[in-house]
């Protein structure tokens, strides 16, 4: 039987950047198959939306360790699911995603960077915290924030065939978990530049903190079983030209996963740790450190 490759599928003639992220993670997939390569994150750009790609999958962290209680005595509030962690004290979903005051960038008068940064709010939201796309899969409110030769791409991505790297456009939870009813911890910022091309640009870090409802309470170690992390550092820009230009890109992404399970995140969706009780204890989670994870999950 002739090998299929998904190069081929129809929607991808014709579409030179989105064929070659294809073939970079297929590459990549046969990379990590030979094991030949440092498991180290390194980053790959495909035309518009340039994704650090497969390599974070395989390596995590756990922030703020909390030893496990004795067993049937877990140590965590499910009512307060995020006591006792450091993103306790960060804000409720989407006032946790803020803009600064605008002001002139370059050419771009204040209102023109006060409308990108509120373009760019509404991309992160949809992206990690709007619970049609993380809870319930359905993409359509993120792509349509995008401009249509971008958003035309995205859905080839999400095909569900690339996976993996969809993962750092837009987070998924895992169906076989299920999100508490309270709101994700926010922490992070937004700021905006001149790009090269004299393109408004808006540069977003920000780290998230998911709590989930756990099957079995009673198996829960602490708070760090049931509160999953991601950061992601993404470049957005604003541009200009025909109707399938104009509007809002997303240039570049990286991220790290912290305090999650490996076999979901290496299947591109975010599941807590509690999931897989017999992975250990990773590194602090810190906020001051590069957005490369350190190693964690097994491969």
């Amino acid at each position: 039987m002739d090998e299929y490759r998904i190069e081929d599928h129809p929607d991808l003639q014709g579409n030179g950047w989105a064929r070659d992220a294809v073939r970079r993670a297929e590459r990549e997939a046969r990379v990590r198959r030979l094991k030949s390569l440092p498991r180290r994150p390194r980053r790959r750009f495909w035309g518009g939306l340039a994704i650090a790609v497969a390599a974070l999958l395989l390596a995590w962290a756990v922030f703020e360790t909390q030893s496990g209680s004795p067993a049937g005595q877990p140590s965590v509030d499910l009512d307060e699911p995020f006591a006792g962690t450091s993103a306790a004290s960060w804000a409720d979903g989407e006032a946790g995603v803020v803009a600064p005051d605008a002001r002139q960038v370059g050419t771009h008068s204040a209102d023109q960077v006060a409308a990108a940064y509120q373009r760019v709010r509404e991309a992160v939201i949809a992206a990690r915290l709007d619970r049609r796309v993380v809870r319930d899969h359905d993409l359509e409110p993120f792509f349509g924030l995008f401009a249509p030769d971008l958003r035309d791409s995205l859905r080839v991505l999400f095909d569900g065939r690339n996976d993996g790297e969809a993962a750092l456009v837009v987070t998924r939870v895992d169906k076989g978990s299920r999100l508490a009813e309270v709101e994700p911890k926010v922490r992070g910022e937004m700021t905006a530049e001149a790009g090269p091309d004299g393109e408004l640009v808006v540069r977003t870090d920000y780290t998230f903190a998911y709590a989930f409802v756990p099957a079995d309470p009673d198996a829960v170690r602490g708070p760090l079983d049931v509160v999953a992390l991601s950061r992601f550092q993404v470049r957005y820009a604003v541009r200009t030209g025909s109707p399938g230009v104009e509007g809002l890109w997303a240039d570049a992404s990286a991220g790290s996963l912290h305090s999650i399970a490996c076999s979901a995140a290496k299947r591109g969706y975010l599941a807590p740790a509690f999931a897989e009780p017999s992975l250990p204890p990773g590194l602090d989670f810190d906020l001051g450190a590069p957005s490369s994870p350190a190693d964690g999950c097994p491969d």
